[in-house]
């Protein structure tokens, strides 16, 4: 695991802020929460904003150093990146480059092991079938964030979606279309609070029969269902109700997840 210590960077923050009064809501309180160390809901507020817009560069920055802040500094390589790449503000964009090389240079061969342990007890044991020790996943294209393809079944029906990698997430979640395509029940089911850029929200959670991300399956896993727009290329977030049992790997050259039995 790589470890830092995210310095002030006062000045740069300092850019990224100037146009705040013109930034959606979210951004704003994801600024104010990072200003006030509230890393996990600054990173949840950055999070929703750029499931609406991608291209934020500074919303990027800030998820960047609110991951580092919560030390998950590996999973805050791909948002430096796309500072590094797209970014317009010099010291932004300076500063990116530095924490991506510094960060790079700590891994070895720039890859790192991320062991990752959830709060709470699943209410039904998450058990991993596979008979490999370790599966690799290949990451698909995408600048913002952490990718992969996934199989959900439940019922006797399989859906399938593209799910962001989400560390940070207690529970893996799936879109409510993607819910009622599974024929899940959200009427008579469990609900719990999460917290968004919005405030805090009661979503339903459900249990998942089986999750398969590139043959890598995992079953009785916990999730919740979240409210995203129809036209969301995303289906859900791959949270640590099913990574808690791995070791997982970010292997950037290869462009590609790997996850150990843990």
């Amino acid at each position: 695991m790589v470890h830092c210590c995210v310095s002030p960077v006062s000045y740069s923050e300092k850019l990224a802020t100037q146009a705040q009064a013109s930034r959606p809501p979210q951004y704003t309180a994801g600024v104010t929460a990072y200003r006030q160390g509230d890393y996990a809901k600054a990173l949840e507020a950055f999070r929703q904003v750029l499931l609406k817009d991608t291209a934020n560069v500074n919303a990027h920055y800030y998820q960047a150093l609110s991951k580092e802040r919560l030390g998950q500094t590996v999973a805050a390589l791909p948002d430096y990146q796309y500072v590094v790449q797209h970014g317009r503000e010099g010291a932004i964009v300076n500063y990116a480059q530095v924490r991506l090389e510094t960060i790079q240079s700590n891994v070895t061969p720039k890859v790192a092991d991320v062991a990752f342990i959830a709060s709470g007890t699943p209410a039904m044991p998450v058990i991993y079938r596979g008979v490999a020790s370790q599966v690799a996943v290949p990451l698909k294209n995408s600048k913002n964030a952490l990718v992969v393809d996934a199989f959900v079944h439940h019922a006797g029906t399989q859906v399938d979606g593209v799910f962001i990698i989400d560390t940070g997430a207690t529970y893996t979640s799936i879109s409510r279309d993607m819910a009622e395509q599974l024929g899940l029940d959200l009427t008579h089911c469990e609900t719990v609070f999460i917290t968004t850029a919005n405030g805090r929200i009661e979503v339903p959670k459900v249990t998942l029969e089986k999750l398969n991300v590139n043959g890598l399956e995992a079953y009785n896993v916990e999730a919740t269902v979240i409210p995203l727009r129809k036209e969301s290329s995303f289906a859900g977030l791959l949270g640590l109700s099913f990574i808690r049992q791995f070791v997982l790997t970010i292997d950037p050259q290869a462009n590609q997840l790997i996850f150990r039995k843990n």
